[in-house]
């Protein structure tokens, strides 16, 4: 990533620089680049002395103290600043922000900016933050990676191990986990124990990978729309015995079908995935979508456009069940989806 490059030149001397500030919509990247830079620091200094001061509005009064206070290693101070929503924040505090930024004298801040959508990103105080501290010190804005840069994280971190992954292990490992690199890092670092530091084969990450929900109901709608029936209600068994909420899995579950759904009305109407991807406001890559397409040529529009009525009467029945168990009712629910794919 364009980002992670920049970033990496300007940690070769991480002390020299008084202002890192970080800015995203996803705060998995907002994570992954304040480690670096902590670790980064730390092992210039010698030492971990970081005080965190928590967003979305930041108290300016503890972070002026925590960077003003002489450190008792005599060492720089490093404030870290965690996910501040400069939407969130009155004028005052944004200008007093600003002023901090160029008068920082033996202390750094690690400033990282979460914003809500692009229009937030785009405001006057998430310009100006942005702006002074880029002026200060070292501002970059941290872009989604798309999936080709996730796999070759993913090779670079089993390289540095000495393992790599099998021929499309790496995808395995990113629709099971997801893209935290901080998790896909960890897992790496498992799995290559796991291969004993060599190939880490797609059988290994599917037995012993992380799964988080989305990941494992995807699997569960695969196994609908390719009609396995008893292997969608042992997943769905499985599911529940990891203790996944009913309302969660039919959320995410309904999502699928609707990504589906706009897939299949796309295709109907000759557009492109791609096309379909931007202008249903999609982010990211169009991974997700691509296997929408796919998996939706399986069905008829009628046929997706009754599944999505189904899940949304599901997600109704589930929010208003005095049922002790509304798993009974997500089993219903998969047997009326299975129906509607196998009728003709």
């Amino acid at each position: 990533m364009a980002w992670m490059d920049k970033l990496q030149k300007q940690l070769q001397n991480p002390v020299q620089i008084p202002v890192y500030y970080f800015a995203s919509t996803e705060a998995p990247l907002l994570r992954e680049a304040a480690l670096m830079t902590k670790k980064a620091i730390a092992a210039a200094e010698g030492q971990e002395d970081i005080t965190l001061v928590e967003g979305p509005a930041p108290s300016l009064s503890d972070v002026i103290e925590a960077a003003g206070t002489i450190s008792f290693f005599g060492t720089r101070r490093v404030v870290e600043i965690r996910e501040l929503s400069p939407s969130t924040m009155v004028d005052k505090d944004v200008e007093e922000l600003c002023t901090l930024f160029t008068q920082l004298q033996n202390a750094v801040l690690v400033v990282t900016a979460l914003y809500k959508d692009k229009k937030t990103a785009t405001s006057k105080k998430a310009k100006a933050l942005f702006a002074a501290a880029e002026k200060a010190g070292f501002a970059t804005e941290l872009a989604k990676p798309t999936r080709r840069e996730n796999v070759d994280f993913l090779n670079h971190a089993a390289a540095a191990l000495g393992a790599n992954f099998a021929p499309h292990a790496a995808d395995a490992l990113l629709e099971r986990a997801g893209e935290d690199r901080v998790l896909l890092q960890s897992e790496t670092e498992k799995l290559a124990a796991l291969s004993a530091y060599r190939t880490i084969s797609e059988g290994l990450v599917n037995k012993y990978s992380v799964c988080n929900i989305e990941a494992d109901v995807f699997e569960l709608a695969r196994q609908i729309t390719s009609r396995r029936k008893a292997d969608a209600f042992a997943k769905l068994q499985d599911l529940l015995a990891l203790r996944h909420e009913p309302i969660a899995i039919a959320a995410a579950l309904a999502g699928t079908f609707v990504d589906m759904y706009r897939a299949r009305c796309g295709t109907d109407s000759r557009r492109t995935v791609s096309t379909i991807f931007t202008e249903m406001g999609y982010k990211g890559n169009n991974y997700r979508m691509q296997k929408a397409k796919e998996n939706a040529a399986r069905y008829s529009t009628a046929q997706l456009e009754e599944c999505v009525l189904c899940l949304a009467d599901l997600d109704i029945a589930l929010k208003s069940s005095a049922l002790p168990d509304k798993s009974i009712l997500l089993q219903a629910a998969l047997g009326n989806l299975l129906a509607i794919g196998a009728a003709k």
